[in-house]
């Protein structure tokens, strides 16, 4: 649990200073123009959590609690991602209304001296978001660097975030995927490779589970897991090499 929330923490400072950067206005734009009402919104939903279960002093529920925080986290900084800043152009697209809607701004502060593109784009069934950085990022030189990819289906029950790693210019540093089935259930998935995945399935009747793992060396590994009802009362269970080694109800 230590470990993961560090890994959490470390990854959200990353990209809250990446948001930060691209959110700052270096115009006297006070008052600037909101983006067309066309523009398709991106983000999935949060999981709300019981009340009952948030209230528990039970270690296990309040583990629960904190891995479904931690996955919140991930989606509602993926929704944070999907509008232009003010300081790109009032809002305004180079690209006209579109699609795709284009969007340039240029970073120079303590985060370095780059160009940060933002495209929106509808692919027929769905709509794309993309953020390309080119220049110099935290002292690494960027040449058109895909830093940032998003898809999401029209209805918005289905949609996915992936951030890529600058550093090495290539792989993932994490990705989000969610979606919601025909009876409402919701479901959200993140991946860390090779460090850690959190699974959470909040049900149309307000019941709900949550999993844990963690990377082994060599595959993932279920480290905990847990499972509510409606009211907030629930069960867990946590692991270590794959046998059960503790238990509780709350």
């Amino acid at each position: 649990m230590k470990r993961a929330t560090i890994l959490f923490s470390a990854i959200v400072l990353g990209m809250a200073m990446f948001f930060g950067a691209c959110s700052k206005d270096d115009d006297d734009n006070s008052n600037p123009a909101p983006p067309p009402e066309e523009v398709p919104e991106y983000g999935g939903q949060t999981v709300t959590i019981p009340d009952a279960m948030m209230q528990s002093q039970d270690p296990g529920a309040q583990q629960a609690v904190a891995y479904i925080d931690m996955a919140n986290g991930f989606v509602e900084m993926a929704g944070s991602f999907g509008n232009p800043p003010e300081k790109s152009s009032s809002f305004k697209s180079t690209n006209g209304d579109g699609p795709p809607w284009v969007y340039n701004w240029e970073v120079n502060d303590e985060t370095g001296n780059y160009t940060v593109t933002l495209t929106i784009n509808e692919t027929g069934d769905g709509t794309e978001w993309d953020i390309v950085v080119n220049g110099v990022m935290d002292g690494i030189t960027l040449d058109n660097f895909t830093i940032m990819h998003g898809e999401q289906s029209d209805d918005g029950k289905n949609g996915s975030f992936t951030v890529y790693d600058w550093e090495n210019q290539g792989g993932e540093i994490f990705e989000i995927t969610w979606n919601t089935d025909d009876d409402g259930n919701y479901f959200i998935h993140i991946n860390i490779p090779e460090s850690v995945k959190i699974d959470v399935v909040a049900n149309a009747d307000g019941s709900g589970s949550v999993a844990f793992y963690q990377w082994n060396e060599t595959d993932f590994e279920l480290m905990f897991k847990a499972v509510w009802d409606a009211e907030g009362s629930g069960e867990w269970w946590q692991y270590e090499g794959g046998e059960l080694i503790d238990h509780g109800t709350w």
